[in-house]
């Protein structure tokens, strides 16, 4: 029984460890959170780029504290002043909220998404 439980508390605090250190996003090939879809990871302070261009995104698992949530086309991980979003990615924004998709418009394709502190 100790075992168990002791397991079960271990299980939760690596949880909540790994969810405060990134943000989870599904990404989608189309607009409105449709098509093809790939989840992804994005550790704080940091930039991916493997996923593949998308059009969309519905966030899954808020960052860390302060972290702001950037995307990038047509480069890869570039400059923040021509990136576009910023979005608080640790569950203090009205916009990037989980379960909620959001849209690039215009049939836009981004192609990276970073976590950078705000």
């Amino acid at each position: 029984m100790h075992f168990s439980t002791a397991v079960t508390a271990l299980a939760t605090v690596l949880t909540l460890v790994t969810q405060g250190s990134s943000y989870v996003i599904d990404v989608y090939d189309s607009d409105n959170c449709s098509g093809g879809s790939r989840e992804v990871n994005v550790w704080d302070n940091t930039c991916a780029t493997w996923m593949g261009g998308f059009k969309s995104y519905k966030p899954k698992v808020y960052g860390g504290p302060h972290q702001k949530a950037y995307f990038f086309v047509p480069g890869n991980c570039g400059d923040l002043t021509t990136s576009f979003g910023g979005h608080w990615a640790d569950g203090g924004d009205g916009d990037f909220q989980a379960g909620r998709c959001m849209n690039f418009g215009s049939n836009r394709v981004v192609n990276a998404a970073s976590s950078y502190r705000g």
